[in-house]
């Protein structure tokens, strides 16, 4: 059966679809060799554009291949040298290399393990393109599948003791659906958690230092709670918890209750400690949410019909905004900022329903109006014609 591609690109002459049942097809492009011929591919290269040479690279002569342990070496003799790079990108960094030797990549290549990435990998040998570009295979929405080329490869990984499953975990998540289909490139991929260059898996320890850099008020929210500290005494880790590493679904409000699947019933029973600030979050959820739907119905109703619900629209964005902010502070495992937050989420849908209820009031009022000065105007009519028809003959 044949995926529906979702996103595609094109790594080293290999396409890697993404289909949108989260199938990972890793095929070499349709009309591409093994190795694409070099002076081709060197064509519009970064470096070409720049003056750099076959020989620059691999000497006078018959040019031949750069042993893979030596690569980053090469590069590195230009690319670490901040001078030399000032003339052509100063804004590019000078410590990559630095960077490299302490990853898992660099440490095992400095022992001679070959299978491990190296700059080739994941920039390309001859053309090389800008991050910046769209087609380069280390830009925002490229990155990943250029990381799976290997990480997804069974074979590879079961040698290193790595799971090969990463890429199409991610593949489900809400970080990769922001980054894919909705082409926000803020979006989290593979190097933003483990870096680039210097690419190291986050211990447990420091995986929340990651999480928070993007989430902030979450981290501070749960750094300044009390499940921090049970969360450490179990050594459990905090973000990871609940909502895994690569495979980061959308959070929803059943999230929060006794009942299974909810998670809190993972380590939760009715009578366990902090089962009154679940019961207190879940039922802020359900009272908020019926409130703003039925909010929500009004305003509606009343827009449809052609009335002006301006005010209305503004409190409903209020209480939306509330609804988000109570998904926030959930991380703060407490019951007042969430109590706090949730009695004025309350009031702003009361003043839109109000605000729907009085413009449907007003609706009723005038078509009220309407009706009784129709009443008028016929009767006016009526008797008109009356009066015509009894007057004498000419």
């Amino acid at each position: 059966m044949t995926p529906t591609i979702r996103h595609a690109v094109v790594v080293g002459g290999l396409a890697v679809w993404l289909g949108a049942t989260g199938w990972v097809v890793v095929a070499r492009q349709p009309g591409t060799a093994n190795v694409q011929d070099p002076a081709v591919a060197f064509q519009g290269d970064v470096h070409q554009q720049n003056g750099v040479t076959c020989a620059t690279c691999h000497g006078a002569g018959t040019p031949g291949p750069v042993d893979r342990t030596k690569i980053a070496a090469l590069c590195a003799s230009c690319h670490s040298d901040p001078a030399f790079m000032r003339k052509y990108r100063p804004q590019v960094r000078t410590d990559q290399h630095a960077q490299y030797l302490t990853s898992v990549h660099g440490q095992q290549m400095s022992k001679g393990e070959t299978r491990v990435a190296t700059c080739s990998d994941c920039h390309k040998a001859h053309g090389v393109l800008p991050v910046r570009d769209a087609r380069s295979p280390v830009a925002p929405a490229n990155v990943a599948a250029t990381c799976a080329t290997c990480h997804a490869d069974a074979d590879r990984m079961t040698a290193f003791s790595r799971d090969p499953a990463v890429f199409d975990d991610w593949s489900h998540s809400v970080h990769a659906d922001a980054l894919l289909e909705r082409g926000d490139t803020s979006a989290p991929t593979c190097s933003t958690c483990h870096g680039s260059h210097g690419a190291t898996p986050p211990g447990i320890d420091s995986v929340a230092n990651v999480c928070s850099t993007c989430h902030v008020r979450e981290a501070e929210l749960y750094r300044a709670s009390t499940k921090r500290a049970a969360f450490e005494a179990m050594d459990m880790p905090a973000c990871l918890t609940c909502h895994s590493n690569h495979k980061i679904v959308h959070p929803n409000d059943g999230w929060i209750d006794f009942k299974e699947p909810a998670l809190c019933a993972t380590c939760h029973a009715t009578d366990t400690p902090g089962a009154p600030v679940i019961r207190t979050m879940r039922s802020g959820f359900d009272q908020l949410n019926a409130s703003f739907h039925e909010a929500e119905a009004v305003l509606t109703r009343a827009e449809e019909a052609g009335m002006l619900v301006d005010d209305g629209m503004t409190a409903l964005r209020d209480a939306q905004e509330r609804r988000v902010r109570l998904r926030v502070l959930v991380h703060s495992f407490a019951e007042e900022p969430f109590t706090a937050s949730l009695t004025e989420g309350l009031a702003a849908t009361t003043r839109a329903q109000a605000a729907g209820e009085a413009a449907l009031e007003e609706l009723s009022f005038r078509r009220r109006g309407l009706a009784l000065a129709t009443l008028a105007i016929l009767g006016f009519l009526l008797t008109l014609g009356i009066k015509i028809r009894s007057l004498p003959k000419p």
